[in-house]
């Protein structure tokens, strides 16, 4: 079977929460309508302390162990083992939604995009959360941009670079508006 699809998931001593998205992972492959052979999952290591590879491995995970600390180079790490046509990043704390692979790949079919975010939902509503959120959200409607599972094609995610690992912080948006450009230049 043809790999459709590279989740990638950076990790660094995530022993307690990598179960939990990969559980959603498998919900979501299994659900994809091209089955869930097509879809490979690729656990970034990035030279964690714990289980975090161990329980990848069990899980049949593809890890790509990476040194470096600095979170661009882990995502482009496990980018460097992938195999599919479509690459696609999500943070260990986070969980998929089971309609991801499709939704993703219904999107791109369009022609209308280079790549994309899911969205978020956050679990808890503490009130740090809710102030972060009320002050990022009306940027994240006005750029029109988010984030959760990034995605995109493998020949855009090359087009650009991938992810900037120059920068200690905010690669994810830089990334974005890279592949923004990027998709501009191409209509």
């Amino acid at each position: 079977m043809t790999v459709r699809f590279s989740i990638v998931i950076p990790a660094r001593n995530e022993e307690a929460l990598l179960p939990r998205l990969l559980d959603t992972v498998d919900v979501a492959r299994r659900r994809f309508r091209h089955g869930g052979d097509a879809v490979e999952v690729i656990v970034a290591d990035n030279a964690s302390t714990d289980r975090t590879a161990a329980i990848a491995r069990e899980r049949r995970c593809t890890v790509a162990r990476v040194e470096q600390r600095r979170i661009a180079s882990v995502r482009n790490g496990g980018a460097a083992v992938a195999r599919g046509d479509v690459l696609a990043f999500v943070d260990a704390d986070m969980r998929v939604h089971p309609d991801t692979f499709d939704a993703i790949d219904a999107a791109l079919a369009t022609g209308r995009y280079v790549g994309g975010a899911t969205g978020v939902r956050p679990e808890r509503w503490p009130p740090g959360i809710l102030a972060t959120w009320l002050l990022l959200m009306p940027w994240v409607v006005l750029l029109r941009m988010d984030t959760g599972v990034v995605f995109c094609r493998r020949e855009d995610f090359d087009a650009v670079g991938g992810y900037d690992e120059s920068r200690l912080l905010a690669e994810d948006v830089a990334f974005l508006w890279a592949l923004r450009r990027h998709g501009r230049k191409g209509g």
